[in-house]
């Protein structure tokens, strides 16, 4: 018994120490609406107190999250839109209603990148986007935006978008975007569409099933292990140096394994005895994995009783693949399957 009365005091006191770090959990409802009263469905929703809560609203544009700590920032995220930020105490909690405004927004954010970045300007409502690229200030004289902007070096982009119907109502948005294309593929992120990209042994298209951004690649109707979406590479790639390589990759299928090993393999020309893999890694069924490793090109090839294949590194090119097998089941080896986020950068001497 008296083992019993020590304990409970403790863990009593472990309890009450808890709650006074982190404050008592309690739950924030609330609503989303436009400038009219109506409700949007689709929104993010964002409660930051003793940690960050994520949610969307529903088709009647309602959403709820648990909060903790003693006091919470609440706002919402939509292209196109901006937000006013809601401070509520935690014991005073009560239904909470944001009220979305027209906003000039871009995506992807203002930032470093080592690819090209395609820019993408939104408001919601009946205005018309102007920009500037030069870092000058933009006018109703300056280029009208209709389509995503392509940025391949360091940009100072600069908007404005003027409501049709009061010229008097101009929204403003100026971005930096860093940009270092380290990466010798072009269009790494397939934020270009398939621009740069072929079908190795198989049919290539865009998808918005993406690791990072808006678009990857998807491979289909694959003929073999070796096939998968190429770019060329031509002389880009030389002997002697040393490259950082990766790519995001996923693949799908009902009687697909769990588990398939995906390489990322280098080829001079079109024949089959220059190819030679990079890295590789196992890839689980419906999870975005990761591959990646360095690779140094030989000077050739090595095929045994086939012969000895040197390398021109005139017509090289890259490709993702499965893992060779002699005999190639359908599900097991030739699955579709997405490419994301390739990436090429010559290492530093």
């Amino acid at each position: 018994m008296p083992r019993k009365f020590k304990v409970l005091p403790n863990i009593f006191l472990l309890i009450l120490f808890a709650a006074l770090l982190t404050g008592c959990v309690n739950e924030v409802s609330g609503v989303v609406v436009d400038a009219d009263g109506n409700p949007m469905a689709g929104v993010t929703v964002v409660i930051d107190g003793s940690r960050r809560v994520t949610v969307e609203t529903d088709e009647d544009g309602n959403w709820s999250a648990p909060v903790s700590g003693k006091e919470v920032a609440i706002t919402a995220v939509k292209d196109g839109y901006e937000f006013d930020t809601v401070v509520l105490q935690t014991e005073e909690l009560e239904p909470v209603t944001i009220t979305a405004k027209p906003g000039l927004t871009v995506k992807p954010a203002a930032g470093y990148y080592e690819d090209v970045v395609l820019a993408a300007l939104t408001i919601a409502g009946d205005y018309t986007i102007y920009y500037t690229v030069d870092g000058s200030e933009p006018t109703e004289k300056s280029a009208v935006y209709s389509e995503p902007i392509i940025i391949e070096e360091t940009t100072l982009l600069k908007a404005i978008a003027v409501n049709n119907a009061d010229k008097t109502d101009v929204k403003e948005l100026s971005a930096k975007y860093d940009v270092d294309l380290k990466n010798i593929l072009k269009n790494g992120g397939f934020e270009l569409g398939l621009d740069g990209w072929e079908g190795k042994g198989c049919d290539i298209s865009l998808s918005e099933d993406a690791y990072s951004g808006s678009y990857s690649v998807l491979a289909t109707n694959r003929n073999d292990t070796g096939c998968g979406p190429q770019q060329r590479l031509y002389d880009s790639i030389q002997p002697g140096k040393t490259y950082q390589v990766s790519a995001r990759v996923k693949y799908v299928g009902d009687s697909a394994p769990d588990t398939r090993f995906f390489f990322i393999t280098f080829q001079d020309g079109d024949s089959w005895v220059t190819a030679h893999n990079g890295p590789g890694a196992d890839i689980t069924k419906g999870e975005w994995g990761l591959i990646e490793g360095t690779y140094t090109p030989p000077v050739e090839i090595d095929r045994g009783d086939t012969g000895v294949f040197p390398l021109t590194f005139e017509d090289m090119r890259v490709f993702i693949e499965t893992s060779w097998t002699a005999e190639q089941d359908p599900n097991r080896d030739l699955m579709d399957f997405y490419v994301d986020d390739v990436t090429i950068i010559l290492l530093e001497d």
